[in-house]
């Protein structure tokens, strides 16, 4: 037989395991107003990351790798429309 939860897993919302689902996380931040959930973002603020060079390097890699494509196939667009 399954033992009943008990109130402080019922308040919380954890399951048997003591994990919070997706759905349960999803379903309170679907019912909060804008100026609730704004502030419940706020307080869970996660500084950015620091990159090391590599990633700096790679994201550069890419950036410059996209502006390079856009040139290439704003040319195609212009040579077929002439």
């Amino acid at each position: 037989m399954k033992p009943k939860p008990d109130e402080i897993e019922i308040e919380s919302g954890r399951d048997a395991s003591g994990n919070v689902s997706q759905q349960d996380v999803a379903t309170v931040v679907a019912s909060l107003e804008p100026d609730q959930l704004a502030s419940a973002k706020a307080r869970s603020h996660c500084p950015r990351r620091q990159l090391t060079r590599t990633e700096m390097f790679l994201f550069w890699a890419l950036r410059l790798y996209l502006i390079f494509t856009l040139a290439v196939v704003m040319y195609q667009i212009w040579t077929v429309a002439r």
